[in-house]
């Protein structure tokens, strides 16, 4: 049975409700576009996509995909350099051939089999919620395809990282996968890159949201109320992450990291999604109704992950405390009883762990043990009980 059918298989409607609501995270964004501009602008976003200008496009990333990778893996030494990691020349070009192979199969996903092409006709309406949720519905057939090609070849780059005999390395195991990304989207145009974005932010997700766990915990969830404020909250994942990086400017101005300032478009977008996974992992904890998940899974990585690429931990603790204040904000008073003891120990444990610069095995023994990347094994399905 296939990854999605699996989902659906389980037999409650919350499922395949939060499914949609994940598969719209990755629907194009055209709110920015004015009404006024509308008509005009998805002539050219259809034009950009027809059989013809898929091919072009990817022809065009294919040209550039070896010499993108190779420059990336210098860029990734570079950084680890910086760290103070010794970097092995053969390991990061070992990894940017397992990189290369996975870029080029979604480019040649994007040219063969255009994951959109349910909803074209419904570009005009996929700003609207309800809407959204229903062209999500669409492409989740052509989702699956897509995830099922790509999510065994992250495994073999995740097994990469986890045999490697230098063990920082699991601290940066997205860094050049998204240095790479970044090389790539130099090369389209505005209307390509409202197409291609989904396609890079699922490739991202896949490695470190747990959303196969979050589908398992409503399979086996009772509590009626928490699994309808999960349901409402879930859309909100993005623009809380975005508010929350507005105020993170705000306060860390000055911040800096190995990968640049916080202003940067490459901190935005690594930002961005570290953000929304803490939302993932606080909502699996809620759903669960134990910080279990936070104690042992994201806790350790952040500990480990975030001092090696050179973030402060005080801007570490500030995004988690003002998520979980942005949540409360939002909810009503029934919720914020539900949610309020999650909330003051997730905070509680963030605020009195103390980073070490501990050995790295330690992390990666754990992370094995824990499975902690395994969403990539199985995408969106819930475990069977």
């Amino acid at each position: 049975m296939n990854e999605f059918k699996r989902v659906q298989a389980a037999g409650t409607d919350i499922n395949n409700e939060l499914l949609k609501i994940w598969v719209a995270r990755y629907l194009p964004n055209l709110e920015a576009i004015s009404k006024h501009a509308r008509p005009h602008v998805e002539q050219r976003l259809r034009r950009t996509i027809s059989d013809e200008s898929r091919n072009i496009t990817a022809t065009k990333l294919d040209q550039h995909l070896a010499s993108d990778c190779v420059l990336a893996a210098t860029d990734t030494q570079q950084l680890l350099v910086t760290a103070g990691i010794k970097a092995d020349t053969w390991e990061i070009q070992s990894l940017s051939v397992q990189i290369h192979s996975i870029y080029e199969a979604l480019i040649n996903r994007y040219r063969e089999s255009f994951v959109f092409s349910p909803i074209i006709e419904y570009l005009h309406l996929i700003d609207i919620e309800g809407s959204r949720l229903a062209a999500a519905a669409r492409v989740i057939p052509k989702f699956e395809n897509l995830l099922l090609i790509i999510a065994p070849m992250l495994r073999e780059l995740e097994a990469i990282y986890f045999s490697s005999l230098n063990q920082h390395l699991v601290g940066f195991m997205t860094t050049q996968l998204h240095l790479t990304q970044q090389r790539i989207i130099s090369h389209l145009s505005s209307e390509e890159l409202i197409w291609l974005t989904p396609y890079l932010k699922l490739l991202n997700e896949l490695i470190c949201m747990p959303w196969k766990h979050i589908c398992s915990a409503t399979s086996v969830s009772h509590n009626v109320e928490t699994i309808a404020l999960v349901k409402r909250m879930m859309p909100k994942v993005s623009s809380i992450a975005t508010l929350t990086y507005q105020k993170a400017l705000q306060t860390f101005p000055n911040h800096t990291s190995y990968q640049g300032r916080i202003q940067s478009q490459s901190v935005q977008h690594s930002s961005l999604r570290d953000l929304s996974m803490f939302q993932a992992y606080i909502w699996l904890s809620v759903l669960e109704d134990s910080s279990s998940v936070i104690e042992k899974k994201l806790l350790p990585i952040c500990l480990q992950v975030f001092p090696l690429t050179g973030v402060r931990w005080e801007l570490v603790t500030f995004a988690i405390g003002t998520i979980i204040d942005i949540i409360q904000e939002q909810l009503s008073p029934t919720e914020q009883e539900l949610f309020k003891a999650h909330a003051e120990y997730i905070k509680a444990l963030f605020f009195n762990a103390q980073p070490k610069m501990r050995q790295v095995h330690l992390l990666k023994e754990q992370l094995k043990r824990n499975k902690t990347f395994s969403n990539v094994s199985y995408t969106w399905r819930p475990v069977e009980q």
